[in-house]
């Protein structure tokens, strides 16, 4: 009986024992709390999971608890004991070398032998766990960022402001405002000064654009140089609001190296109830079109009249596409004449549309839609083969007549098209391609004077448009070298009543002689204006008072008339 007494005893506290190493490897301490003395009893596991020397029936639990968590865990507590049920609970503690832990508490609640309420319990610390899940969720909290946010900007990305719409349109009895912005010119920007500049702008617009909205508003960037804000609201006042703090804003320059840049932008409006949300991007990209088309560096709000505005210019690019197919984009035919003699030395070719259902179209109905659709290119091609063609067929009537033809300024950097130029037969000192002066705002790229020097070496002439109203230096001239120049109509017209207006044409006229360019002049409406410009050194003038642009047919006939004219006077002056 005493041996197997004995070995029990044995087994036990080899149980014991393993269960205590079980117990220190697990790091769990055990505690016991008798709640009618209020005493506690801490293992040595828990007094080093605190970092606390204890006294067997020593209670300094609490406070030991972090002060942000000691009412709530002590709330825990207190509910448990009252309702006599299990005891679960999380919080940090502070220990006395500082360091700040997070516990796991479990317990359960029992009577003990003396009929005493109690809990015993174990406690691990779980700072690794928590701390682990933390740097997740902030990983993941970072990763819904990145997925809803622009990473340049900040701002929401295309995704989320669809998303933050579709929650707008949710709500019942909604209005919004969308704001749709694009920056004018980006393009440029990113060229001229590198896409770090670039880059920096789209911040700075981005910033502008945070402090316009209030509460409740949405700034996103969707993509590219484009952007919008929605705010819950449209009244026109507020509208005013953002739109007037959008615009001062962005009339602060912003340093770029050692110089600075205005950024502007062009807005488009529309304002919709939830309802109708299926249209607002639509109306507020129209009005953004809208703006551009009218300018840039503006506002437009929309209307139903855009929506007919741009079906109108969908059908007119439509026939625009099929006249090019079909020959209605013709060449017609505006004289110029020696400024002494009165007879013609040039003719300058201008684009007609002979528009089936709207008549004879001049350029200024068609030439911007025919740019922002890209058909300039084709447009150029038909009028210089129509000349061309002209030409071959007026070769006895053309002795000593140039032909001027408009050239769009994109064709100067086209070394495709300069290329396909030199297949032409184009008779030497005949041609005249007219270039408009605002063109060369910079100075002159490579490729750009290099084409230019291929076209003079074609035995074409090259002139430069409305001088005086642009922006060319005296250094472009020289560089560029043109055969002639023309005077803008502008300056022309109020030669005969302004003083002012004879002295600057005649300073015009005086540096077109220095470099060795001849001087055409435009908008010369009588014989009053034709006298006082030869007087002024003026060599060719061209205006309604010499001819309206005519036909192919009109000119020639016109030409026939004046040869046979100056024949007859030849054989007069021969008698």
């Amino acid at each position: 009986m005493k041996t197997k007494r004995s070995r029990t005893n044995v087994e036990l506290e080899n149980l014991l024992r393993q269960l205590g190493l079980a117990l220190e490897a697990s790091g769990i301490g055990i505690w016991q709390h008798n709640i009618a003395k209020n005493q506690t009893r801490w293992d040595e596991q828990l007094k080093a999971i605190y970092g606390v020397p204890k006294a067997p029936l020593d209670v300094i639990w609490l406070e030991s608890v972090h002060p942000d968590d000691l009412a709530p865990t002590n709330e825990i507590f207190l509910r448990a004991i009252e309702t006599k049920s299990d005891y679960a609970s999380e919080f940090r503690i502070t220990r006395p070398d500082g360091a700040i832990r997070y516990l796991r508490s479990r317990a359960r609640y029992f009577v003990d032998a003396a009929g005493d309420p109690c809990f015993v319990g174990a406690e691990w610390d779980v700072t690794d766990d928590v701390l682990l899940n933390k740097e997740l969720e902030r990983s993941r909290e970072e990763a819904r960022l990145a997925a809803d946010h622009d990473h340049l900007t900040g701002l929401l990305n295309r995704r989320s402001f669809d998303f933050a719409l579709s929650e707008f349109a949710r709500k019942e009895s909604v209005n919004v405002t969308l704001f749709h912005i694009d920056v004018d010119h980006f393009k440029e920007i990113n060229d001229r000064f590198g896409h770090a500049v670039g880059d920096f702008v789209l911040c700075h617009v981005s910033r502008i654009l945070l402090k316009a909205i209030s509460a409740g508003g949405v700034a996103a960037r969707l993509g590219g140089d484009e952007f919008a804000i929605l705010i819950p609201e449209d009244e026109s006042a507020r509208i005013n609001a953002v739109l007037d703090h959008i615009q001062e804003s962005l009339g602060s320059p912003i340093p770029v190296g050692d110089q600075t840049l205005i950024v502007r932008c062009s807005i488009g409006v529309a304002s919709a109830a939830s309802a109708d949300f299926a249209k607002l991007l639509s109306h507020s990209d129209l009005a953004l079109y809208h703006a551009k088309r009218n300018g840039r560096n503006r506002a437009e709000v929309f209307c139903d009249e855009m929506a007919s505005a741009l079906a109108n210019e969908r059908q007119l690019v439509q026939d625009l596409r099929s006249g090019l197919a079909l020959g209605q984009i013709r060449p017609f035919y505006q004289v110029q004449v020696d400024a002494k003699t009165f007879r013609i030395n040039g003719v300058e070719a201008l684009a007609r549309w002979h528009h089936p259902t709207r008549g004879i179209l001049a350029p200024a109905h068609f030439l911007s839609v025919a740019s922002s659709n890209g058909l300039v290119a084709e447009l150029d091609d038909v009028i210089l083969k129509a000349v061309l063609s002209d030409m071959e067929s007026w070769a006895s009537l053309l002795a000593g007549i140039r032909v001027s033809v408009n050239l769009s300024a994109d064709r100067l950097d086209d070394p495709e098209w300069i290329s396909k130029l030199g297949s032409f037969d184009i008779p030497p000192g005949r041609l005249s391609f007219e270039l408009i002066e605002t063109i060369f705002l910079d100075s002159l790229s490579d490729q750009v004077r290099e084409n230019i020097q291929t076209i003079k070496s074609f035995g074409i002439d090259i002139e430069i448009d409305d001088l005086g109203s642009g922006h060319a230096s005296l250094l472009g001239l020289l560089e560029l070298r043109p055969d002639r120049v023309k005077i803008d109509r502008q300056l022309v017209m109020p030669i005969l009543q302004s003083v002012p207006s004879r002295r600057l044409v005649s300073s015009l006229v005086d540096i077109a002689r220095a470099l060795d360019m001849e001087v055409i002049a435009e908008g010369v409406e009588t014989l009053d204006h034709a006298r006082v410009l030869a007087d002024l050194g003026v060599h060719t003038l061209q205006g309604y008072a010499f001819g309206r642009p005519q036909s192919y047919a009109d000119l020639t006939a016109r030409l026939e008339r004046e040869a046979l004219e100056f024949q007859q006077a030849g054989a007069i002056s021969a008698c």
